[in-house]
């Protein structure tokens, strides 16, 4: 029996052959492109890799999206214990003993010039300034020329000995307080240490961020009074020296020296 749809193609090829013509070729298979089979994988290939591109892309940036959102939590956290100002709880340490001490302490050190010279009217004398207490010194530890050269014997003799007197009182004033200054700075340490461990244990007890910086506050507080008083002890140590320099080398009768008003005192006898 003979297969329909395979007659129409028998004829037309017998029907070439007798008329000799030519004619269409029929594929006995389906004809692949290789190369456009080639290019479609290449294009799959880049797409994937800016898919892996862009998902990588995507990761980094919802790990910085987590970075933020940590650093905000902590921002906010970090500020809510924090606080206001008016809310810190944690109470001052004190140290109050120390900086009583040195308030006090100043008008001890100051020098009372009536007192270290009262061979001369200090009535006359400036005390404002650095340079007006530099003058007051030149005027009572030094003499001029003109005083030591002019006058009579006995007056020269009467100023000498005031000027002598003077740095004898200025040398003796500064030494006598630089000693007992000595005795408190023992003090001082002792109470400077205890204070510290004040502090340590104030640190490991504090449980926000209010309590840390109050203690940071506080100890930042004390280094500064504690600082206040080292700069007493070196000004006495610069005065003992300066006094000691002064009455060990330097001629009483000076070229810097202030004219003095002996108004009172042994000078004016």
């Amino acid at each position: 029996m003979a297969i329909p749809h395979l007659k129409p193609t028998l004829f037309a090829s017998v029907f070439c052959i007798s008329a000799a013509i030519s004619c269409p070729s029929f594929a006995a298979m389906a004809v692949i492109d290789i190369n456009g089979l080639t290019e479609a994988q290449k294009q799959v290939a880049a797409l994937k890799a800016q898919l892996d591109t862009a998902k990588d892309s995507l990761k980094v940036v919802t790990d910085q999206l987590e970075t933020l959102k940590e650093v905000q939590k902590t921002a906010t956290d970090t500020l809510g214990a924090i606080g206001e100002l008016g809310n810190i709880s944690v109470p001052s340490l004190n140290f109050d003993q120390l900086a009583s001490s040195i308030a006090s302490d100043k008008s001890c050190l100051m020098s009372n010039f009536e007192d270290l010279m009262p061979s001369i009217n200090t009535e006359s004398l400036s005390l404002g300034s650095l340079c007006d207490r530099s003058t007051a010194y030149k005027t009572g530890l030094v003499a001029t020329k003109e005083k030591m050269r002019e006058g009579s014997w006995e007056e020269k003799t009467a100023i000498q000995k005031a000027v002598k007197t003077n740095r004898a009182n200025t040398i003796s004033d500064a030494t006598f307080k630089g000693l007992a200054q000595a005795d408190q700075a023992q003090d001082t340490a002792s109470i400077t240490l205890e204070t510290a461990q004040d502090y340590k244990q104030a640190g490991k007890s504090a449980t926000d961020m209010n309590g840390r910086l109050q203690v940071l506050v506080e100890i930042g507080v004390a280094q500064l009074t504690t600082q206040a008083q080292t700069n007493q002890i070196l000004a006495q140590i610069l005065k003992v020296t300066s006094a000691s320099i002064v009455s060990k080398q330097v001629p009483i009768e000076n070229d810097l020296a202030e004219d003095a008003d002996y108004g009172s005192g042994e000078a004016s006898e």
